[in-house]
Formats: C-alpha cells, structure tokens, sequence
C-alpha cells in the first residue's frame, strides 16, 4: 500500500506543529483527515483534506468525529487510515478545570480524548496502520523544559481524571505538573496499545522544544514573554526547534519513510531514544489502560458535569 493509497488523520491542524505538518505532508501524497474546532475547514480547503469538526474537550464530540470517518471509510468515499498522528493537546494554568464529561481538563483532552479517538477510529484502520501519539521531554522532569514545567507526579489515573484535587490545584504549578503527567500517561498508553494490539504500530513523537509555539499561551506574563522573545535564541541547541523542522521529521517517520519497524518506541525528533524510566511501568500502563477504558465507555462512569471549561486546544 503506497502513500497515495490511504489517508492519514490529523488532530489540531491549524496551528503550530500540525499545521506545519499538514504542508509538510503535501500532494501528492495521503489523503489528509484534518480534525479539530474552529478553522479545520479553511485548512482543509487550502489543502484539499476532509475537515472532520472535533471537539477533544467532549468525548461525545470525538465518538461523533470518528463515526463520520469511519462511515466515510466504509462507503469507499475515503481510503483507509494509514496512520494517526494524535498532535492537539493543550495546557491550562491549573487543574481546575473540566471537560465537558466533568474529568480534569488537561487530563481529559491529552490523555482520555486520545485513547477515545484511537478505540473509535479502529474500524478505519488499515492493516499495520501507525498510531502516533505526542509525547513531550517534560514527562522525564522540568529541567527538560528549561525549568519552564513542574515535574510530573503520578497518581492512580482515577485522580488524576479529578479537578481540583489537591491543596494547590489552583496553581500554574498544578497546572503545569497536570500537563507533564499528561504526557507521561501519553507514554504508558502508547505502551498499553502496543502490548494489545500488535497487529499495529503505535509509537510516540516528542517534537522538541518549540519556542514560540502557544505552549505558553496560559503561563504568566513574563514566561510568555520569555518564550516568544528570547528562547527562540536556543534553537541551536540540541533538542530545541521549529515547527517547521520539527514536522518534517514527523510526517517521514508517521508514514513509515524511517523507522519502520519501530514498535511501543519513542522517537525525539528525527532520533530513537529511550523514554523515562517511569514510563516503562507495566503494572502503570495496565491501570491507565483500566482507567481508560472505564471512564470513555459510552454509558460508564463519568464525573459530574461542573464548570466546563471551553479553552482552545492546540
């Protein structure tokens, strides 16, 4: 199956690394599946793709998403799904906030929404299709952020899943060690899809560090400052890029031109490397997996719905 014989689906493809790496996948090439809010369908009219309105806030809004690939699929109107290149994510201020199904927002949009998306869209899949899901350096600890995100904590998924949990909870710092944990789990699940779906390739991405991107878009006033004015200065460093540069070498590894036999592997930019020793917990991956499971089965147990937090995902 060449590249022009499937298609490939996008998350967050309007800005920053996925809209980056919409134009670095080009035509001809996969048909391209752009999914996400607001502005999806300019970019897949710019790019000929199928805009597919997401909501990764909303599980019932990605269940809805899927279906209509999948139904696209199965009617011959679109080929099948070659690879998934799960990029949105976001990062909020605190870890008060919820989604619309009541977990903790940043929870719920980085990890919960991804394992959603990929469990509906399986029926779209094409044999030995590529999962890639977005993992981060921030997951090993802040220094690999330049000290711009809290350490990740990890606690049952189940608490995790939960807003405003903790004495500081309505902190950046809470916020931030949300998103690094977040990242973390991106791992383990990453992990937990390999081991039961070997017929697959599932594997994550860390795109690098990306000063300027709207990673810093809820940090305070100076650290947004910093991002955008004086880190973008360290891209000579190693580790630190462009969305741009980045992208390229996410659309050749997420189509198979390079490590194509990696499975359950984490590639930092266009190198495999090793990911955190806390990402290669077993007994973690199998509670995640549970936890998954549990809270995105249509009917299962869901949180309260209080205080829905409508911020943009990325």
């Amino acid at each position: 199956m060449t590249e022009t014989d499937i298609s490939v689906l996008v998350t967050g493809p309007t800005r920053g690394l996925g809209r980056a790496l919409v134009g670095t996948l080009g035509v001809p090439g996969p048909r391209l599946v752009l999914a996400g809010r607001p502005g999806v369908g300019d970019v897949a009219a710019a790019t000929g793709g199928r805009a597919v309105p997401l909501d990764l806030a909303d599980l019932g809004s990605v269940r809805s998403g899927a279906a209509s690939v999948v139904d696209a699929v199965a009617a011959g109107a679109l080929p099948p799904l070659g690879a998934v290149v799960a990029n949105a994510g976001l990062q909020v201020t605190d870890r008060r906030r919820r989604s619309a199904d009541g977990h903790e927002l940043t929870f719920a949009v980085n990890v919960l929404a991804q394992h959603q998306l990929l469990r509906s869209l399986e029926p779209a899949l094409a044999p030995g299709a590529h999962l890639v899901l977005l993992g981060s350096g921030t997951h090993w600890g802040g220094r690999r952020s330049m000290g711009l995100v809290a350490a990740p904590r990890w606690e049952d998924p189940l608490d995790l899943a939960r807003a405003d949990l903790g004495a500081d909870a309505g902190t950046r710092v809470a916020g931030q060690r949300a998103y690094a944990t977040s990242k973390l789990a991106i791992v383990l699940l990453a992990h937990a899809w390999q081991r039961r779906h070997p017929e697959l390739r599932v594997n994550v991405y860390d795109p690098g560090l990306m000063p300027g991107t709207g990673l810093a878009r809820d940090m305070s006033a100076a650290r947004r400052w910093a991002w955008r004015r004086v880190l973008p200065v360290l891209r000579v460093l190693p580790g630190v890029t462009t969305p741009a540069a980045s992208a390229r070498h996410l659309a050749d590894f997420a189509l198979g031109r390079v490590h194509a036999d990696l499975r359950g592997g984490y590639v930092e930019l266009g190198r495999v490397t090793r990911s955190s020793p806390a990402s290669h917990d077993r007994a973690a991956e199998d509670r995640l997996w549970e936890v998954a499971e549990q809270l995105t089965a249509p009917g299962g147990t869901r949180r309260p719905r209080v205080g829905v937090d409508r911020s943009p995902t990325s």
